[in-house]
């Protein structure tokens, strides 16, 4: 049984809301954020997150086929030190086996040795140098034992082949080593930003003007080419200016039929500020008589817009 006033829905059109709560301010969004808007933004936060997912398979893919070619890069030095061992050595298996692990295998530690210190924020300079050294040592004896085997013909194509390989898998390294150290660098704002770019066609036409753009991004570390440009361009303009005020210090006479308030203005100009009396002696001295209730009548009238193109 119910009352007069009361209401068997589970809304209640006095109470307000559902269950006679109040919403919640996710319920009415503050702001006046439509519909529209935060599916916009959904939209955009979803192909955000696709983008990083491609990006995140396209790197793994990468550092996959890297470390595919590094394996086969080390397979080959290691044949080759095995072949070095067995023929120039006199080593048999399985102590054949050692000097490819002294070389290469030690080569291979040094470098994670320095992989570790770039990840520690420390100095990677002292394993790098031996990873180099122990590097070399494998290339010379591929190339030795390659160059040395037996048959007749020419062996300085798999000579070179196999030395090429040592080389080639610490070079690989090197550059891993390197991309991993400059991307820490990056999240900790160490890393210079990239130098603005500029048309070849601005460097053909304009060539003094785009260097000197050019030298001021390297000294104020612009990235933007019109930034750098505008600089470029304001301080040509100050230098100019400088250059007109410099004439007009050295003039000894103004030129004839110039008026009073021209005179005047030239003298503001020459003065590098609003000083009448200055201005009228400026003026005497170049011929030209001038009151000094004039002058100042002059100034008077000056707007400051016109005050900075005197000045």
């Amino acid at each position: 049984m119910t009352t007069a006033g009361e209401n068997t829905s589970e809304t209640s059109p006095w109470r307000g809301g559902v269950n006679g709560h109040l919403p919640t301010p996710r319920q009415v969004p503050e702001g006046g954020a439509s519909a529209a808007e935060t599916v916009a933004a959904g939209d955009q936060d979803k192909a955000e997150k696709a983008r990083l997912k491609q990006q995140q398979r396209v790197t793994i893919a990468g550092y996959a086929g890297l470390v595919v070619v590094v394996a086969i890069a080390a397979a080959m030095s290691w044949h080759g030190l095995v072949g070095f061992a067995e023929r120039q050595l006199d080593m048999t298996s399985p102590w054949s086996y050692g000097v490819p692990v002294s070389l290469d295998v030690a080569a291979m530690l040094c470098g994670f040795l320095a992989l570790r210190s770039v990840i520690s924020h420390d100095s990677a300079a002292g394993p790098r140098f031996l990873t180099l050294l122990l590097v070399a040592g494998s290339a010379w004896a591929n190339y030795y034992s390659a160059a040395h085997m037996p048959g007749d013909g020419d062996h300085t194509p798999a000579a070179l082949y196999f030395g090429a390989m040592s080389i080639l898998s610490w070079f690989l390294w090197d550059v891993v080593l390197r991309q991993i150290r400059r991307s820490m660098l990056k999240t900790i704002g160490a890393v210079e930003k990239p130098l603005p770019k500029f048309r070849a066609v601005r460097w053909i036409r304009y060539p003094r003007e785009t260097f000197a753009a050019w030298s001021v991004s390297v000294r104020f570390g612009l990235t933007r080419p019109e930034e750098a440009l505008d600089r470029v361009w304001e301080t040509y303009q100050a230098q100019e200016e400088e250059q007109e005020i410099k004439q007009l210090e050295e003039l000894e006479r103004l030129p004839e039929g110039i008026s009073k308030r021209g005179a005047i203005e030239l003298a503001f100009k020459a003065l590098k500020e609003i000083d009448a009396p200055a201005a009228v002696e400026w003026c005497k001295e170049r011929g030209v008589e001038v009151d000094r209730s004039y002058a100042y009548e002059v100034a008077r009238k000056i707007e400051p817009p016109q005050l900075e193109a005197v000045v």
